[in-house]
């Protein structure tokens, strides 16, 4: 268990395992404590850096109205300075593919690969979920936790989904759940965000996963980005929704696994 100091913020990082680094960046309003179906599994062959987004888990910022994602880009690469790995590979779910992203325009150079997991690009280009599935995810911050994450399950876990699962995923998040400042702040900084434009010019070898369920963020976005990423290889998920990695954990996992092997050094 770790801190940085950095742009008003106390940015907690803790690593486990030991071999090539992997960076895991979770998604909004989650801590880096919802990786626990991955992590592990990774570690047992390589370097596993987990970090808590502003906003998030043990990280601590001062008041702040939005947390941007070029910010929380800067952040990883400072986890990084701080866990001693001038590179690694960077694998980034929701919010954390768009943090990955950004990360991997600024920073090239820091990426040994990329994978981005249930995410897009930002901006007018990305495919927006329906009306109601975006009012509730704004809504989210004037209701109880066990509300939002019950009245989100429809749009973000598949239909096979068995409710022990998606009960384990709520235990660990109802006990990290963000203040309502901190969730409007990282759910403003998506807002104008947008890479699209510069996907292209992304170089690191990329693996796209998306689940075909997914209503929160669409699976089309899974195929923009592939398109527009040179390099990038796109996995789909048939019984997947948002939450892939509880949904689908198994394939999930060792798609990454494969991506990562074809990728070391």
């Amino acid at each position: 268990m770790a801190f940085i100091e950095r742009e008003n913020a106390r940015i907690y990082w803790n690593a486990l395992g030991q071999g090539e680094p992997v960076v895991l960046i979770m998604g909004l309003g989650c801590s880096s404590a919802m990786w626990f179906r991955m992590a592990p599994t990774l570690a047992r062959t390589h370097r596993v850096i987990l970090l808590d987004n502003r906003g998030c888990g043990q990280t601590q910022t001062r008041t702040a109205l939005v947390h941007r994602v070029a910010v929380m880009a800067e952040d990883v690469v400072a986890v990084l300075d701080a866990a001693g790995e001038h590179s690694a590979h960077v694998v980034g779910f929701s919010m954390g593919g768009m943090i990955a992203q950004q990360m991997a325009l600024d920073h090239p150079a820091r990426l040994r690969s990329l994978a981005l997991l249930g995410t897009h690009p930002g901006g007018p280009w990305a495919i927006q979920a329906a009306g109601p599935v975006l009012r509730l995810l704004f809504d989210k911050a004037h209701m109880s936790a066990e509300e939002s994450l019950r009245r989100m399950r429809p749009h973000t876990y598949g239909r096979q989904t068995p409710d022990a699962l998606f009960e384990e995923d709520a235990l660990v998040r109802l006990a990290n759940m963000p203040a309502a400042r901190d969730y409007q702040a990282q759910l403003y900084g998506l807002i104008y965000w947008s890479v699209y434009s510069r996907l292209p010019s992304i170089t690191a070898p990329t693996l796209v996963m998306h689940g075909l369920e997914d209503a929160l963020i669409p699976a089309e976005n899974g195929r923009l980005l592939a398109s527009r990423i040179p390099r990038s290889r796109l996995v789909e998920l048939p019984h997947a929704s948002h939450w892939l990695m509880t949904d689908a954990s198994a394939e999930c996992i060792w798609t990454l696994q494969q991506h990562l092997k074809q990728h070391s050094t």
